[in-house]
């Protein structure tokens, strides 16, 4: 991702130095971050230590289910399953990743002081901090809390530089936090011209504000806020080129579907691959079907001539979208936010509020644009609602929501048995491995923490 800040900055003008993070009395002297450019380069390194890929919540969900190879792939089956000590090893990789991500953005939003030449440039810089600290504490909310309860535990603030002791924040107390770090992150950004699709958008911070309101079940404002995100944004893709244009666009300016692209350094669904190069440890699941008249049917998935359990060729559908086929592994930008989430979080919005009239038209809307089957105009809301359900996951399959959107609709999901649709096991919706556990390594130093509910601590 970095290469295109440190070489590509002339929408600041600046070019990225070198600038090793230290704590804070070591932040002193020559390494003061005094300029723009040298919060910039901070900036960088913030969002180059985020956890994102493809696999972390992907293989946690309903989107695929395993093939014969997942055999041969141990570590990959054991996470597929939910296996507990791979989930804790998991939990305090993106712990550590997201604190270090928040400690990077820390540095610049507590250096604003030492600043020499604030402009719209440092602006940008700062909106873009606090909207990614924003993001970043949200996703530590959706794992390590449990579904959405305002008094229950929520994140572990942290806005010092130095060791802090602090409790968690109530779940409301967080979204407020959170929401005040995004409206003035909003408030600073919203006139700067030169955007890029590396760092969150406006449009990514508009649309994170709506999805949070939905996560809080405030059905009326995430209504409002994402028609008013529409009004300004362009029609759903409705060609197969256009929708494959999301998943391998190379463009560092944002487009009309795409407000944020995080720049991978490999294909995105190298993880699915066998490494004996027989095919995909994983493939689409059985029941996301795409029709053959279908804008997504050969661009979601692609088919592959695959071995079985029995030892038979068959075709296989895998994992498409950052892939055109198999043996495609050409690099490309994971989406994290595109227009069609939004279109989503309004539908979802009009279904919880039993405006089900207005919510079939726009479900309707988006299944004429891909061109799939329209749904039947007289639904009931739990009729509509699972429809609706359905056909987002279908449409963020391999993406980094579904994970997030199954914990919050309180549903069980299925585990599958390698190259079958009959279950192994089920993951109840009362499953205390929903909410991850908090690591071991912060609670040893932190007396004020208590671990989540079905986890043990080790002492």
């Amino acid at each position: 991702m970095i290469k295109y800040i440190i070489t590509g900055l002339t929408i600041l003008s600046l070019t990225a130095c070198s600038l090793d993070i230290k704590n804070e009395q070591e932040i002193t002297g020559d390494n003061v971050i005094n300029t723009t450019q040298k919060a910039m380069s901070v900036l960088a390194q913030a969002y180059r230590t985020l956890p994102i890929d493809t696999k972390t919540f992907t293989v946690l969900s309903e989107d695929l289910q395993p093939t014969y190879l997942i055999e041969y792939n141990s570590d990959d089956k054991l996470y597929y399953n939910w296996e507990e000590r791979t989930l804790k090893v998991q939990a305090q990789s993106l712990w550590d990743s997201y604190y270090n991500t928040i400690a990077h953005l820390n540095v610049i939003i507590n250096t604003e002081q030492n600043i020499q030449d604030k402009g719209n440039d440092w602006n940008y810089v700062k909106g873009n901090a606090l909207a990614l600290k924003a993001f970043s504490y949200f996703e530590l909310l959706q794992l390590y809390s449990p579904r959405y309860t305002p008094e229950s535990l929520g994140v572990l603030k942290k806005d010092n530089l130095n060791i802090e002791n602090n409790k968690r924040l109530s779940q409301i107390e967080s979204i407020e936090y959170i929401n005040s770090m995004l409206t003035q992150a909003i408030e600073l950004t919203k006139n700067y011209q030169s955007q890029q699709v590396y760092f969150i958008t406006l449009n990514a911070m508009l649309q994170l504000e709506a999805k949070i309101a939905l996560y809080t079940k405030q059905y009326d404002k995430s209504e409002a806020l994402a028609k008013a995100i529409l009004a300004k944004a362009s029609p759903l893709p409705t060609s197969k080129e256009e929708y494959s244009a999301i998943w391998t666009n190379k463009n560092n300016t944002p487009t009309n579907q795409i407000y944020w692209a995080y720049d991978f350094n490999k294909n995105p669904n190298n993880y699915l691959v066998d490494s004996g190069a027989n095919g995909d440890i994983m493939q689409i699941n059985f029941l996301n079907k795409y029709t053959e008249s279908d804008i997504r049917h050969s661009v979601s998935q692609f088919f592959y001539e695959m071995k079985g359990q029995g030892g038979a060729n068959q075709p296989r559908a895998l994992l498409g979208k950052y892939k055109t086929n198999y043996a495609d592994k050409e690099q490309r930008k994971i989406v994290l936010a595109r227009n069609t989430e939004t279109h989503f979080i309004l539908i979802e919005s009009l279904v919880e509020q039993n405006k089900l009239k207005e919510a079939t038209e726009h479900l309707n809307e988006f299944l004429t644009s891909v061109q799939s089957d329209l749904i039947n105009k007289n639904q009931t809301q739990q009729s509509l609602r699972l429809i609706f359900r359905a056909e987002k996951q279908k449409e963020f399959i391999g993406e980094h929501i579904n994970f997030f959107d199954l914990k919050r609709w309180n549903t069980s999901i299925t585990r599958y048995l390698p190259d079958s649709n009959k279950k192994l096991s089920t993951v109840e919706s009362s499953d205390y491995r929903w909410t991850w556990p908090i690591p071991n390594s912060e609670i040893r130093y932190n007396t004020n923490i208590t671990q989540n509910e079905g986890w043990q601590t080790v002492e």
